[in-house]
């Protein structure tokens, strides 16, 4: 889990400041902590857009702050580990922050348990494949192939294409101009990359086209400097909002 703790030493703070009312202390330190919490999520939201091309609202949002208390001096930013729909950002953004293997998405593991695609693999866009304004695969078009694979759950869920759907995609429109396509997993000639492949029709010519190629891995180098920006933030904010705090707590004390 990626988190870090900001902590503040209560006994060195009093020492250097014996004539601050006591009371008001614990939580003025709360209030500083929870300001450079916030501060570093900002700084690594930055970092995010840095290092990302385009990153998505989804993975922008993915940090958290916990707040410090009077009666508990510490503040946590870390990466969300759950996400009620979709992949939690903990599991996409490990990879980037330490290095190594991602995580199988969703529908890649879909993919994967109708025998679309094999074990040990992952997905990477082909030529064909559709990119919403983020650079990521278009959600219409991983809608569109689990459906035409059927790796929709068959309970709960009836998307899944049925083969007189699957034929008419095939046919396509000739008075319309619209190709017929249907979808395959293969390596084309056996020289082509393994991967799911589109086959257009339009008259009397025909063209295969990659849509997604499967890799036998999906290793990151470690972009993302998580702690590091994290440590530079605490040094450049923590003594500032701490002197603000308790100048705030000093003004407003009864």
């Amino acid at each position: 889990m990626f988190k870090v703790s900001i902590k503040s030493n209560f006994d060195q703070v009093i020492a250097k400041m014996p004539d601050f009312p006591r009371n008001q202390l614990p939580y003025a330190l709360a209030t500083a902590l929870t300001k450079t919490a916030q501060e570093i999520a900002k700084a690594e939201r930055k970092e995010l857009q840095d290092v990302f091309d385009r990153p998505t609202p989804y993975t922008l949002d993915s940090l958290y702050v916990k707040p410090a208390r009077k009666t508990q001096l510490s503040a946590y930013v870390g990466i969300k580990d759950f996400s009620a729909k979709g992949t939690p950002a903990i599991k996409f953004l490990s990879a980037q922050i330490d290095g190594g293997t991602r995580h199988q998405k969703r529908f890649e593991r879909a993919l994967q348990a109708v025998g679309a695609l094999p074990s040990g693999y992952y997905v990477v866009p082909g030529s064909a494949a559709k990119l919403d304004s983020y650079g990521n695969i278009d959600r219409g078009l991983i809608v569109q192939l689990l459906s035409y694979f059927k790796a929709f759950p068959e309970m709960g869920y009836k998307a899944n294409m049925t083969d007189k759907r699957k034929a008419s995609l095939a046919k396509g429109n000739a008075k319309k101009g619209i190709a017929g396509v249907a979808y395959f997993v293969g390596s084309p000639g056996g020289r082509l990359p393994l991967g799911i492949w589109s086959r257009h029709s339009l008259g009397h010519g025909s063209a295969v086209k990659p849509v997604l190629i499967f890799v036998r891995s999906a290793h990151f180098k470690a972009l993302l400097d998580f702690y590091y920006v994290s440590d530079i933030t605490v040094k450049a904010t923590m003594d500032k909002n701490i002197r603000a705090s308790i100048d705030q707590a000093l003004k407003t004390q009864r």
